[in-house]
């Protein structure tokens, strides 16, 4: 465990060209990676679940409020209405699971005897897998889950309850640390860049991101599951920093980061168009403009035109000839090309990382634990901490860096004393006061990184609070002018299964009524 502590927390981790042919993406057929070392599978498929993030944040972020149809564009179908079907949103399952194949693999081919020397690989493959499926409950409920990977075996697979599935992979993340503070150094391969995009091999904060995860996985199955160990080393703590991947995105086609590519610019530079036929919402500028709390500092980074007051809006569902188009090439771009940007924001370039976890995340989930006796602690230091972190997250740019200009200890400050009056920042009143403050605090810094995230905890906890009828109350209203949604709020409660399950796995996939069945922790 010496090691550990010696080891160098990595800001910017960059994978060589040398470490798999395709390093920004896994094995086009996981079925014929037989031959396939846990050395190229492993960063592979850590990148695939960072790509992969765009898809949950694209779509828990129109559901949630951060994003609305900009004027100009129709056929909005089911992203107005919430009236889902089996085909929408498919790359969720298809893609999680694919990815999920490459982390069983390389747990298959390290454990047991003779493996010793692939403990932290093993570690890492099992907190990712948890990671992963905590993805899919999230957004499915019951999964596949014990008898998935068969392979040709077994192609119909039965699915596990959802809480079974949580207990189970919050017990993983306890294997894996324990694997990592128990390994034999004098057997176990070190990780470098090449095999760890996200820490470097800092074996540390791995141990910190899977208690930071066994914490988000606890405080979310509250007490509808029975976990087998709700203790947490304290000597190790929690991560202090931001957990972001980056293989090395570049200026290369397939190469660049995610949402970057796909709602910015593609690699020759040209603009693409998808990021401006969104605009943001009426709701979400609310917790920047005064509406609900002053913010103008994170406003400023996160939104092109805030900064002179007029950034287009536009609530969800509305279709008029007078509804909002969104800037070039999107709302949330700092800049006016491709080579002309601030790395400010959410858009920080091509070539910056892609979180996985945020630092405020963590604190503020910390602050939730500490309100509910999970962990002890200082509530309020949490929760300001994680505030700040957000702040730093915004600050930083695409290295991962903070520029000297940049005083975001000072914004955050300054935010604080803005909203000194204001229970959503002061953190102050009930419990349950704070509990509100918490989840809005988290709204905000997942803004246009982790919509799935927010819109799990809207779920989870009915926070931030948000009105069933849109008209004329646009600002307190996250809901579509046109939902379909037979809800005591109008929103939808999840995803349908995916058609292909219907298509292959029909004896076991479940039939449910969107509005109705809800994921095992929702409100």
């Amino acid at each position: 465990m010496k090691k550990i502590f010696n080891l160098l927390l990595i800001g910017l981790i960059v994978v060589t060209g040398t470490s798999c042919k395709k390093f920004l993406d896994i094995n086009e057929n996981p079925n014929e990676a037989l031959t396939a070392t846990p050395e190229l599978i492993l960063p592979q498929a850590i990148t695939a679940t960072a790509n992969h993030i765009y898809n949950y944040n694209v779509y828990g972020g129109q559901t949630v409020g951060y994003y609305a149809n900009g004027g100009g564009v129709s056929g909005w179908g089911s992203i107005i209405t919430y009236n889902y079907t089996t085909t929408d949103f498919q790359v969720l399952w298809n893609t999680s699971y694919d990815i999920l194949n490459d982390f069983e693999y390389v747990i298959n081919d390290t454990e047991g005897e003779g493996k010793e020397q692939y403990a932290y690989f093993n570690a890492i493959a099992k907190i990712m897998k948890a990671y992963n499926f905590q993805l899919l409950v999230d957004t499915y409920n019951d999964v596949p889950y014990s008898q998935a990977f068969q392979g040709n075996a077994q192609l119909a697979v039965p699915y596990d309850d959802a809480v079974t599935i949580y207990k189970e992979i919050t017990d993983l993340v306890d294997q894996a640390f324990t694997t990592i503070m128990e390994a034999d150094e004098e057997v176990t391969l070190e990780l470098g860049d090449a095999q760890d995009p996200m820490f470097g091999g800092d074996m540390l904060s791995w141990a910190q991101f899977a208690q930071s995860l066994k914490l988000k996985l606890i405080i979310r199955g509250g007490d509808k599951v029975a976990f087998s160990n709700k203790t947490f080393d304290e000597s190790i703590g929690f991560l202090e920093d931001d957990a972001i991947v980056n293989p090395g995105y570049a200026k290369i086609e397939d190469k660049q980061n995610r949402l970057w590519n796909n709602w910015a610019y593609n690699a020759a530079g040209t603009r693409q168009t998808r990021g401006g036929q969104f605009v943001p919402t009426p709701y979400v500028l609310g917790f920047y403009s005064g509406d609900k709390i002053s913010d103008n500092a994170r406003g400023a980074a996160v939104y092109k035109a805030f900064s002179n007051g007029s950034a287009p809006t536009n609530q969800l569902g509305y279709e008029g000839s007078d509804a909002e188009r969104g800037e070039n090439p999107n709302s949330w771009f700092i800049g006016s090309s491709s080579t002309s940007y601030s790395e400010l924001g959410i858009f920080k370039g091509y070539d910056a990382g892609q979180p996985l976890m945020l630092a405020a995340e963590v604190y503020l989930n910390k602050a939730e634990a500490v309100l509910k006796g999970i962990i002890s602690g200082d509530a309020k230091e949490d929760f300001e901490n994680g505030v700040i972190a957000s702040f730093a997250y915004l600050y930083k740019d695409a290295a991962g860096s903070i520029p000297a200009d940049r005083d975001f200890e000072g914004d955050a400050a300054a935010y604080f004393a803005a909203n000194s009056n204001n229970p959503l920042v002061n953190f102050s009143g009930s419990n349950e006061q704070k509990l509100e403050a918490i989840i809005t605090q988290k709204y905000i810094a997942y803004n246009m990184i982790m919509g799935h995230e927010a819109w799990n905890d809207y779920r989870r906890t009915g926070y931030p609070t948000t009105v069933a009828n849109p008209q004329g109350n646009a600002v307190n209203s996250m809901v579509s002018l046109v939902s379909q949604a037979s809800t005591p709020d109008r929103l939808p409660t999840r995803l349908l299964y995916p058609e292909s399950e219907f298509k292959y796995n029909s004896s076991n996939v479940i039939a449910i009524n969107p509005d109705t069945d809800k994921i095992f922790w929702a409100k």
